[in-house]
């Protein structure tokens, strides 16, 4: 395999268990094991969680043991050796802090999981300490009459689902990684695990992915979906450190990053503290002050009218035991503290995209430089940075495109997010007034709603009645400023969830030829070769073989682009995320630089982006010559980006 290519991975299966009491027998079988489908309207759900008011999150796995926060990847598992695990220690005493549920950290970004887990091995099973210390907590907690949670990291350092920037970093190695269906398959059949075999969970926390690779690299939507499936009733929550909710039924405010509720704050959302100094123990936590009983109450008495619940994290050390210093603390506030019973009930939260659909491009009249469109789309919640598609230095009206990868039905909602992370002001660039208007084949485009928004820097959303649609275009009329800053867009369906109608075009079965827009020169493989890695050029039609390809439909919303001659795949080489990367071709291997999003230009033409860089096929240098390198590009609007794809 040349270098720079990504390894497959192999999975080896563990054993599994049901109680901390034996060793560790094999999970039974998924089937026949789900939750009976309650699924309670979101408000109700929403209600019922600011309603616990105070609880307990509980950071415990490898880093407690090797006195990190972020434990190092790809340790051994023997590492995590406590000597037995007492869960219902830690559950009397937040019932003794008058605390209603616990969170715990089922898999942090190490990868290490407190179940034995059938995918990949780093977990209990291979530890020093065989039992299932999920089971454990669930059943110690629930006996205390406490709802549960779990928390788990998308982000597995050991597994290899990160970002490529995050592995470049932390290995040192010259070489990217992309998120590909392997990955894919190794988080949802964890999370299925989890909410299968431990009974009702009443909040589901995700981490690590909507900062480190966006929710556009982890299909959000595909974790949603399984989530609502399996757990109708449960809250989902991500780690995003957003001021307002977006990627999730209710915002998590992270206190230790300088986020927290604001002022007259009326969405549902939770907000976490550590009570010692880190969220995993520490050799010096049995020894520190902590934090003081008059600091937690304050907490609560602030939080309480801003229907924000605090959870309160109380790090378990390595005999399985929450230090004394803790355990009287808690009890300290427990004999202090009482829920204000007299608190209105949660208002309406507003109308959110209930079945979010992951779109696979999107494209802009124009953009500030560095602020592209697909900013608009990544998924990242801009806590270490931001990506958003800017107007600033426009005239207004300008609108972005949204590609939705396909024709999909009861397409009715969409929410915007405005600029969150190092505003210069704080208000500048929030859209004020708009037209969303939709489209099933990009071209012709019909207006489904207009109107106004505040401009406050806070979530906005439009509803419109369910229809088909396969690109929705948001019109920016007028900003705060003058123009507009998209952090985040959310489209999807509301009151029924959208199904895919069709793939869209290119039709399957059918042969093609891809001419440059420039040149009107097609698509060849150098030299005719058939080898993998071969580069892509330009060259006049000659209807040879090497200039024709099929498409095939992902299932996703993007497609591979199979040569006739090679039967080969069209990809971007060596894992490039570089402006100038090689496009080549190579053996269909199943990885995202294989995909490719065909959206219209509306005037007969495509742009043909990759879904591992996000880059656009075009003609090196806009050359017009014979054999000009074909390779990736910053879509720019330009003549050799743009392709006709013509039946050959």
């Amino acid at each position: 395999m040349p270098a720079g290519r990504m390894s497959r991975r192999t999975f080896i299966g563990a054993g599994s268990a049901a109680t901390t009491a034996t060793a560790l027998p094999v999970l039974p079988g998924l089937s026949g094991l789900l939750p009976k489908a309650s699924a309670a309207d979101t408000q109700t759900n929403l209600s019922k969680m600011v309603d616990l008011r105070f609880g307990m999150f509980n950071h415990f796995s490898l880093g407690t043991f090797t006195d990190q926060e972020w434990a190092e990847p790809n340790q051994s598992p023997t590492l995590f050796a406590p000597p037995t695990v007492n869960c219902e220690q830690w559950a009397a005493a937040a019932a003794a802090a008058k605390m209603n549920y616990g969170i715990l950290t089922t898999k942090h970004h190490d990868g290490f999981a407190l179940w034995p887990s059938a995918h990949g091995t780093q977990n209990v099973a291979n530890s020093s300490y065989k039992h299932d210390v999920v089971q454990a907590y669930c059943d110690a907690f629930r006996a205390k009459g406490l709802k549960v949670g779990f928390y788990y990291s998308i982000w597995d350092r050991t597994f290899g689902v990160e970002a490529w920037e995050t592995r470049h970093k932390v290995t040192g190695l010259d070489v990217n990684d992309a998120i590909e269906p392997a990955d894919m398959a190794f988080i949802l059949n964890q999370i299925t695990e989890l909410l299968t075999n431990y009974g009702t969970i009443d909040m589901f926390m995700t981490d690590g992915y909507a900062w480190q690779m966006g929710q556009q690299a982890i299909s959000y939507q595909r974790i949603r979906s399984l989530v609502k499936s399996l757990q109708p009733d449960c809250v989902m929550i991500d780690i995003g450190g957003l001021s307002e909710p977006f990627l999730s039924d209710a915002i998590f405010f992270e206190e230790p990053l300088g986020v927290t509720a604001p002022a007259g704050n009326t969405y549902a959302g939770m907000q976490g503290q550590t009570i010692s100094n880190g969220w995993f123990w520490h050799p010096s936590t049995p020894t520190e002050s902590l934090m003081s009983k008059a600091s937690i109450l304050s907490h609560l008495t602030d939080l309480e009218p801003k229907y924000t619940s605090f959870i309160l994290n109380c790090p378990p050390n390595r005999n399985g035991l929450l230090d004394t210093n803790i355990v009287n603390r808690l009890a300290e506030v427990g004999a202090a503290w009482s829920p204000n019973a007299s608190r209105p009930p949660l208002p309406t939260q507003m109308l959110r995209a209930e079945h979010p659909i992951t779109p696979v491009n999107a494209y802009a009249t124009g953009y500030h430089t560095g602020e592209g469109p697909l900013g608009a789309i990544d998924g990242l919640s801009d806590v270490r940075y931001e990506t958003c598609w800017s107007t600033w230095g426009l005239t207004l009206p300008q609108s972005i495109t949204i590609d939705l990868g396909g024709v999909w039905s009861n397409v009715s909602t969409l929410e915007y997010l405005p600029k969150q992370w190092n505003r210069t002001n704080a208000t500048d660039g929030d859209i004020t007034s708009y037209t969303i208007s939709t489209s099933t084949d990009g071209v012709t485009f019909t207006q489904v709603a207009t109107g106004t928004w505040a401009g406050n820097n806070r979530t906005k959303s439009v509803e419109w009645p369910n229809r088909d649609a396969g690109f929705v275009r948001v019109q920016v009329n007028a900003g705060t400023g003058g123009y507009a800053n998209i952090s985040g867009i959310r489209i999807g369906g509301r009151s029924a969830k959208p199904t895919l109608v069709s793939s869209g075009f290119p039709a399957a079965g059918t042969t093609y030829r891809l001419a440059a827009r420039h040149s009107g020169k097609v698509l060849d493989v150098d030299s005719r070769g058939t080898t993998n890695g071969t580069n892509c050029q330009q060259w006049p039609w000659l209807n040879n073989t090497t200039q024709k390809f099929t498409f095939i439909a992902t299932g996703d919303g993007y497609f591979k682009i199979r040569g006739v001659n090679s039967g080969k795949l069209v990809e971007v080489a060596g894992l490039s995320r570089v402006p100038g990367g090689n496009v080549a071709i190579w053996q269909d291997a199943h990885v995202t630089q294989q995909h490719w999003a065909v959206t219209p230009t509306a005037d007969g033409y495509y742009l043909l982006v990759n879904r591992f860089s996000g880059l656009a096929m075009g003609v090196a240098g806009s050359s017009t010559s014979d054999g000009a390198n074909v390779e990736q590009q910053t879509y720019e609007s330009l003549t050799q980006q743009q392709w006709r794809i013509l039946p050959s």
